[in-house]
């Protein structure tokens, strides 16, 4: 997709969005940076990155399947057992998804438009405090399993993305697996309650099945 350059509010350096995105860090000073509209406001410096080992770096490529894509931007999220990063991509023929990249365990999923929650024609969507780890749920026909369950909070974030990234709030999702490899997020936003969830599906992936480089290198470390 092509890039939107436009200037740093803080530092005055070239700050190109890409695609759709609405906020991006500015690689010179620090910055974030948020799209409204045709203008732009300047959020300040969000918390530094925490080094947590990943070998995955912003720029890299690699493809999924038949499809090319390459790391635009990264988010880091706290929870009560670490961080984790999420690296959004962007396809190649169009199109967006994310990485999850959590203690050496990889998904890489794209938002469904259309789904439903339940069976025999009994559609409930449950909320956030509704849930727990091990339940089972239909998820547009797939059975699926809970596997985790969080409350976060953004840590920081790098390169671009498609939402405003200040932190100070608590976000909450549910992770559910198959014994396929297929792998869901429902995110519920920042309000656990409500009954509209976004739904992210796609597989777990390893990052040699990607093809991802460039990667950082760690002794001993293996993808």
């Amino acid at each position: 997709m092509p890039e939107r350059a436009i200037q740093c509010p803080q530092c005055g350096a070239p700050a190109p969005f890409r695609g759709t995105s609405l906020s991006l860090v500015c690689e010179y000073c620090g910055s974030t940076v948020v799209r409204t509209g045709a203008d732009v406001e300047l959020v300040g410096k969000i918390s530094a990155l925490v080094d947590n080992g990943s070998p995955i770096l912003l720029g890299g490529k690699g493809r999924l399947d038949d499809a090319p894509f390459e790391i635009i931007g990264r988010l880091q999220i706290r929870y009560a057992r670490g961080t984790w990063n999420e690296w959004y991509v962007e396809f190649g023929r169009g199109g967006n998804g994310w990485l999850s990249d959590a203690q050496g365990s990889f998904a890489i999923t794209q938002r469904q438009a259309k789904f439903t929650i339940g069976r025999n024609n009994k559609q409930s969507t449950p909320t956030f405090s509704g849930l727990k780890v091990g339940q089972r749920l239909q998820v547009s026909r797939s059975p699926m399993v809970i596997t985790d369950k969080r409350a976060a909070q953004y840590v920081g974030s790098e390169g671009c993305l498609p939402f405003d990234t200040r932190g100070g709030e608590t976000y909450y999702s549910v992770d559910l697996r198959d014994a396929w490899g297929a792998f869901m997020t429902l995110d519920y936003g920042t309000s656990g309650q409500h009954h509209e969830p976004a739904l992210f599906s796609g597989r777990a992936v390893t990052l040699t099945e990607l093809g991802l480089r460039p990667l950082r290198k760690y002794e001993g470390w293996r993808d």
